[in-house]
């Protein structure tokens, strides 16, 4: 026993007591060898222009990501069953399986037409004119000729939507803000350690341990950092040759007066993440719409046989309202994207740049990317 604690105690007193002393020793020659900070940077040498440029850095890969996900929805779905190779097997099942549906397309049109004549011509009044079987031979011979051409009429409801996804996809279109980028360069004297970090060591520069010349470049979009923090300014020189100067021409985008880039980026990573995260679900969204549309193109005979009888028309009505919305689906995300700019810059000035707001919009961005299948069929009438 040492006093009133047992040995095992002592032992980990001991060692926590040494764990202080080395903290405490170690802050000490930080404050005695390290200056005072310059403004707005904080001891892992980072500044508010790092913030800038790792914001701009992100959102600006998050549009590289988008716009390759919206060039790819440009395919269309006749480009991918005619890349089969001809004179293979899944060429073959392919054409085989088309041709199936027009068959049985034309059969379940026979059938609905038979049914469809026999409720009529109960009726004799509607069986003793003679334009009405004329009408419904025509009706017969138009069946016909929509279930055979059934892949050339889907195709041009395709190309007569699709119109609407090349104008929002324009193929200078930026969804987030960020086409704005502007290029900030410093040339500063700066030591050798000064060199492996920019804020930390002042001190040994003061004192001319070498004056080795660094150029720093910072491409900052403002219209992507305002995203984040609305009451974000940037210089207009553009060219600095005092790291001071360069530094000081960058002020704390927020209202804080203890701004420590390093924790700020911290903060924004889960938020880049999510955002990435969201685009990569646009890929796959984007993809798997090609194949849907191409499963409809190849199956569109048998719904549309439908329409050969007044009381099943239902069915190829909808299923061309489902085909028109999943064309329009990727216009849907797009806008999507386009207003998630404008509501963050909007909502995080409502509300003090609080970084929850960022947080929720992007949710609520994922949600949206999620459900936009079902609001494309909304505007369609459907559901």
């Amino acid at each position: 026993m040492y006093g009133v604690l047992s040995y095992p105690q002592y032992q980990r007193l001991k060692k926590l007591h040494k764990r202080i002393y080395m903290i405490v020793i170690i802050f000490g020659l930080m404050m005695i060898f390290t200056p005072a900070m310059v403004a707005h940077a904080d001891l892992f040498g980072f500044y508010v222009p790092d913030v800038y440029e790792e914001i701009t850095t992100n959102v600006k890969e998050t549009n590289d990501i988008l716009a390759q996900a919206f060039k790819l929805s440009k395919t269309s779905p006749y480009t991918v069953v005619n890349y089969i190779p001809a004179g293979t097997g899944g060429y073959s099942a392919a054409v085989a399986v088309r041709n199936a549906s027009k068959t049985t397309a034309l059969v379940v049109a026979t059938l609905l037409l038979m049914v469809d004549f026999f409720r009529k011509s109960i009726n004799f009044e509607w069986a003793s004119k003679w334009e009405n079987i004329l009408i419904f031979l025509i009706k017969i011979l138009l069946i016909k000729q929509i279930i055979q051409n059934a892949d050339v009429i889907v195709g041009q409801v395709y190309s007569m939507f699709n119109y609407i996804n090349n104008a929002a996809t324009g193929a200078t279109r930026t969804y987030l803000p960020c086409d704005d980028i502007e290029t900030y360069n410093a040339t500063v004297e700066q030591s050798f350690i000064k060199q492996i970090s920019k804020g930390w060591w002042d001190y040994w520069y003061d004192k001319g341990a070498g004056n080795t010349t660094d150029n720093y470049s910072y491409k900052i979009s403002l219209n992507a950092v305002k995203m984040f923090y609305p009451n974000a300014t940037l210089p207009a020189v553009k060219q600095f040759n005092d790291v001071d100067t360069f530094v000081d021409a960058f002020p704390s985008p927020t209202k804080n007066i203890n701004f420590f880039p390093t924790w700020e980026m911290a903060k924004l990573q889960p938020l880049f993440l999510i955002m990435k995260a969201i685009a990569y679900v646009v890929f796959v969204v984007v993809i798997g719409r090609v194949f849907e549309l191409a499963v409809y193109t190849i199956f569109a005979p048998l719904p549309l046989a439908t329409f050969a009888s007044e009381t099943s028309c239902e069915v190829a009505k909808n299923f061309l309202k489902n085909y028109i919305a999943t064309v329009i689906q990727v216009a849907v995300i797009a806008v999507m994207f386009i207003v998630y700019g404008a509501a963050t810059t909007y909502f995080v000035a409502q509300t003090g740049g609080l970084k929850l707001v960022n947080f929720i919009i992007l949710c609520a961005l994922g949600l949206g990317v999620i459900k936009s299948g079902t609001w494309s069929k909304k505007i369609c009438g459907i559901g």
